[in-house]
């Protein structure tokens, strides 16, 4: 797979992860600012290998970035 399909990929699964906290945030009534979407990844990376792959741990991590720039 060459770099720009992969990179292509986990960008897409990136936005799929911020989409699913944001759609369960909203489902709980929390507010879906910038700061708490990261957040709520943070605290799913704190659980680590035991529930998340490798490739979604990076995907996460990127993500918690974005949100935080």
């Amino acid at each position: 797979m060459k770099n720009e399909e992969l990179a292509q990929l986990r960008y897409q699964e990136m936005c799929r992860i911020v989409g699913d906290v944001v759609f369960a945030m909203v489902a709980e009534g929390h507010e879906t600012k910038r700061v708490a979407i990261a957040d709520v990844i943070r605290t799913e990376l704190a659980k680590g290998l035991d529930k998340w792959e490798e490739d979604q741990l990076q995907c996460m991590e990127l993500a918690v970035k974005l949100l935080e720039e």
